[in-house]
């Protein structure tokens, strides 16, 4: 029994069950609690039963092992294997819990480059998903799935394809890619949800911004990361060079 007067003490132990792996990494922000780090397409998350190296948590294990940094790996959100940009990493599970626990401030902004000339200048898209019953990865536009909104602002267009800037309400499985195959305008590069890779390898998808409340601090984050070359270069060839310029704050 706990009697008034009584000190408690706990230790909670650090247990890393990643491997760690030398793969650079850039970090744009990090602190005693979070660290977030600007992905390269390509690079999963965390192992799976199939890849058990080569992944983002890898990486982080490795950095926390030659800065003698007795930390975990908890992800506060995910982005798919080809999807690059901003990963919000929490050193301790509690943390991450945080997010939930404190309903603070936290947003996400992408950019994305899909096919054709999109329509409209401004954008709310609420279409609910769910997986496709003949596979694992894939996802669809589905009346009886979850809730998903986006909200979409057209910064650039011609008629081969068009730039947005994307920010999520919600957070669902290939939310941005599902959302634009749906609307007939998939992501260049996205083969699999229509897209055509002659211009890209990988979907042109970078999550470029994020906004949020430290969850120990409480003070006001703004993180943002460049487009990767290979988006850089769609750009440049569309001549929208004045639009490659750092985002000081949402638009």
């Amino acid at each position: 029994m706990v009697h008034t007067g009584d000190t408690i003490c706990i230790t909670l132990p650090i247990r890393n069950a990643f491997e760690p792996e030398y793969i650079p990494i850039r970090i744009a922000y990090e602190d005693d609690y979070l660290l977030i780090i600007d992905k390269a397409a390509g690079l999963l998350m965390h192992p799976t039963s199939a890849q058990r190296q080569g992944t983002l948590a890898n990486a982080v294990a490795y950095y926390y092992n030659t800065t003698n940094q007795y930390r975990g790996y908890h992800p506060v959100h995910r982005l798919d294997k080809n999807t690059s940009g901003l990963c919000l990493i929490a050193k301790e599970p509690h943390i991450q819990s945080l997010f939930d626990k404190q309903k603070l401030l936290y947003r996400r902004v992408y950019w994305a480059i899909v096919t054709g000339y999109f329509p409209a200048s401004l954008a709310t898209i609420n279409m609910p998903i769910a997986r496709e019953p003949a596979s694992i990865i894939k996802r669809h536009v589905d009346n009886d799935g979850k809730p998903a909104q986006s909200y979409m602002t057209r910064l650039a267009m011609n008629e081969t394809y068009s730039l947005l800037q994307i920010f999520l309400a919600t957070g669902r499985t290939h939310q941005i890619r599902v959302h634009c195959s749906a609307l007939g305008y998939p992501l260049i590069g996205d083969d699999l949800y229509g897209g055509t890779q002659d211009k890209i390898s990988r979907q042109a998808l970078h999550a470029c911004a994020m906004e949020l409340i430290h969850p120990i601090t409480h003070k006001h984050l703004f993180i943002t990361a460049p487009l990767p070359p290979d988006m850089q270069s769609l750009l440049i060839q569309a001549r929208w060079e004045h639009l490659l310029r750092p985002l000081s704050q949402f638009t």
